[in-house]
């Protein structure tokens, strides 16, 4: 008995080769719009606080100056969200010389120690030109919260005439904290009812 006719011909393959090749065109075009989608999604914008602003101000008989001021975020009735939270300071400051005194510039250090770790304190020379603001940050670490429970810290500047530096006069520096709250890409939403304070206004 003959069995040529269970055979396919060269010209039965070929369209069964275009539908499998058209098949594995469409499954890659929907693997690539699903992960066009996965990638086009972002997180909530982060969530900025700032405290009330306030001046500290350095010279030879006090040359260090520091506040502290107290950080809270937290959910009513608790999330199952995670966020990161950082804190920077932007600063301002001024240096008025002595009356015919030297007129050498100074130096000036700050740190802001906000989380489990300081980081290096930022030094800055301010201006020749009297009463001329020089503008600078200093940073923070970050710390994680999870909220199901409230998160508390200090978040303390400490600013100081840097040492070995000349004191010819008075720095004022003009200071803000402000804090960021930053969530996962996995989230559409903050929480609902989240509160975050930065000092106290």
């Amino acid at each position: 008995m003959s069995t040529e006719h269970f055979k396919s011909s060269p010209s039965d393959s070929r369209p069964l080769s275009s539908r499998g090749r058209t098949w594995a065109a469409r499954l890659a075009l929907l693997v690539a719009a699903a992960a066009s989608v996965a990638t086009s999604r972002s997180a909530p914008a982060a969530r900025v606080e700032e405290s009330a602003p306030g001046v500290l101000r350095l010279s030879a008989d006090a040359p260090s100056a520091s506040v502290l001021l107290p950080v809270r975020l937290g959910v009513p009735n608790g999330s199952t969200q995670t966020v990161w939270v950082t804190m920077r300071a932007p600063l301002s400051a001024r240096w008025t010389h002595d009356e015919g005194g030297s007129r050498a510039e100074p130096s000036i250090t700050a740190t802001l120690r906000f989380g489990p770790h300081a980081l290096k304190p930022v030094t800055q020379a301010l201006g020749v030109s009297e009463g001329t603001a020089v503008t600078f940050d200093a940073h923070s670490d970050g710390d994680v919260c999870r909220l199901q429970k409230p998160c508390e810290w200090e978040a303390t500047l400490d600013v100081a005439i840097a040492a070995g530096s000349p004191v010819p006069g008075v720095v004022e520096v003009d200071w803000r904290m402000v804090g960021e709250v930053s969530f996962d890409e996995t989230v559409d939403d903050e929480p609902q009812g989240l509160e975050f304070n930065v000092g106290t206004r």
